[in-house]
């Protein structure tokens, strides 16, 4: 009788212990699980509303920029206290927000390309936000602020953006029977905008 109790309790000891290494060794084969972000999403795409075009434009004078040369306009001299910039092989003279080049012995106004930096805006900017970004106007060109520096890098005309003005020096172009404002490259629409003075905005647009 003793003998068999013993026995039984010698059986349930080496099962316990069986029972101890089985999980035991299913610990350590066990591959660890996959955690998986819940919050990794891809960035949004910023939606560009355009308003509606005015068929016909005012053609009004930008009074913001009186004085100020025409877009495409030559001058034997350049004014007083320009900045020269050099930018790979360009070379541009900037003063208050106008942009030279030299071409055949006189400066032109253009647009400086893209990439060139400035370490202040120029006086009377506008700020122009675009989904997520702030993009900054002044005389048909556009500036971002530059990552880890204070300086403003120019960039492309963004689609959508809206304007209060433009250099003189544009062309009037029809697309589909609308009118549209044709400056360096870039179509502008004349359209509504509550937000200026004069209700009347000038939007980037593609076709």
């Amino acid at each position: 009788m003793k003998a068999r109790i013993l026995m039984s309790i010698i059986l349930t000891v080496a099962s316990a212990m069986t029972g101890e290494a089985l999980l035991a060794q299913n610990r350590r084969d066990r591959k660890p699980e996959r955690v998986v972000a819940a919050n990794h999403r891809a960035p949004k795409k910023v939606v560009v509303v355009r308003r509606p075009v005015r068929k016909v434009v005012v053609r009004k004078a930008h009074t913001r920029y009186l004085g100020m040369p025409r877009w495409g306009a030559t001058v034997t001299a350049l004014p007083a206290s320009y900045i020269t910039i050099s930018f790979g092989d360009s070379q541009f003279f900037y003063h208050n927000g106008v942009y030279y080049s030299r071409r055949n012995g006189v400066y032109v106004v253009t647009r400086p390309v893209r990439g060139v930096r400035v370490q202040v805006l120029p006086v009377g900017f506008r700020a122009v936000p675009i989904g997520p970004r702030t993009y900054y106007y002044y005389y048909g060109t556009y500036y971002l602020k530059a990552a880890k520096t204070d300086e403003y890098i120019v960039v492309n005309a963004p689609e959508g953006a809206v304007v209060d003005a433009l250099p003189e020096g544009y062309e009037i172009k029809v697309v589909d029977g609308n009118e549209y404002y044709f400056l360096d490259g870039v179509y502008y629409a004349e359209v509504d905008a509550p937000e200026f003075d004069d209700k009347i905005g000038y939007q980037v647009v593609t076709f």
